[in-house]
């Protein structure tokens, strides 16, 4: 694993970006840290692929952007919380965008990691079917939920598992 880190001054003041290449899973993870913050602990949830993270639009769904205007979220248990106004992540079914939704009693706003890669965030759609995050095509920012691709860690797996890679990074800026 190799990290190192940079400096970065923005209209926000400065913050330090770590970057995390783990050569053994040739991933590349992206963490803010601002060394003199007293904000609590958030995540952001990165797509890997992309470079981008996760954001809610107007319209109440998931859609991918620039980190630096990234949603924050809270895990609580296995569900995801929008930081500030206490809506969480909700499926709604395959292939439909993914929302955001007061209702914390859906099956379908329960989320967990489905691969050893931990980089399929699924969830149950209502057949007991695994969903997973993915982003609809490389040139749509939506997020839907779709079958989960090559879950199970299979050789013989031929597909492309890297549109459904998200990952919950920890940050406190």
């Amino acid at each position: 694993m190799v990290i190192w880190g940079r400096e970065q001054v923005s209209l926000k003041g400065p913050k330090i970006i770590f970057f995390i290449y783990n050569i053994d899973n040739c991933m590349l993870i992206v963490l803010n840290a601002e060394p003199s913050s007293n904000s609590s602990k958030s995540y952001v949830i990165y797509h890997p692929l992309s470079g981008q993270c996760v954001k809610v639009n107007t319209n109440n769904e998931l859609e991918l952007g620039d980190c630096e205007w990234a949603s924050k979220w809270n895990q609580e248990g296995q569900q995801i919380k929008l930081v500030g106004n206490g809506t969480y992540i909700e499926a709604v079914s395959d292939g439909s965008q993914v929302k955001v939704s007061n209702d914390c009693k859906s099956k379908q706003s329960f989320w967990k990691t489905l691969s050893a890669t931990n980089l399929h965030l699924g969830t149950l759609d209502e057949q007991g079917q695994n969903l997973c995050l993915q982003r609809e095509s490389t040139t749509s920012p939506k997020i839907v939920t779709k079958k989960c691709i090559c879950i199970d860690d299979n050789p013989a797996c031929l597909d492309d598992p890297q549109s459904q890679w998200f990952q919950l990074v920890t940050t406190n800026v």
